[in-house]
């Protein structure tokens, strides 16, 4: 896990910080994994909110920040410069989980690679709104594949049994 291109995106709105490029970033996170700190005894796949390491930055609104990685030593150099000592360790999650996580623990914002020579930052409502549109997707998919589902079971009928439902 390298994530190379939700890297690359991050670079990218760094430096051009537009909405278009904001847009991307948030495609590219849907079908991300990414590492998020969580206290060291917690269960592994079992992750809860109250695992969840908040950053050590001014709460937004009263609300934590917390922070996901798109690779391992964006991770380390985060550890060594704002974490060092605490005893934490590495959750490998889908970017959908880990919203979940961070909206239940009360999140403020989100950050990618603190620390990191490129990072970004996504408030609540930007996480509100990414949560919202991967309920959508997987709607649409779901509707999508009832659908496929519906016509594969559908039986072919031949020209008389046409003819003969029109009188029925």
């Amino acid at each position: 896990m390298d994530n190379t291109e939700l890297r690359q995106l991050i670079r990218d709105l760094a430096k051009k910080r537009d909405s278009h490029e904001r847009k991307k970033l948030y495609w590219a996170l849907i079908n991300a994994e990414l590492l998020m700190p969580v206290r060291v005894d917690a269960v592994e796949g079992e992750v809860n909110p109250g695992d969840l390491h908040p950053l050590n930055r001014e709460a937004l609104g009263g609300l934590a920040s917390f922070a996901v990685f798109t690779h391992l030593s964006a991770a380390e150099v985060w550890q060594s410069a704002e974490a060092e000592g605490v005893p934490l360790r590495l959750e490998r999650v889908s970017f959908e989980n880990a919203l979940d996580l961070m909206l239940a623990a009360g999140v403020g914002s989100m950050f990618i690679n603190p620390e990191a020579k490129f990072t970004g930052e996504l408030y609540r409502h930007e996480l509100e709104t990414c949560r919202d549109g991967i309920q959508k997707l997987q709607a649409r998919q779901a509707r999508h594949e009832a659908m496929s589902q519906e016509e594969e079971v559908v039986p072919e009928t031949g020209w008389f049994q046409k003819f003969l439902a029109r009188f029925q």
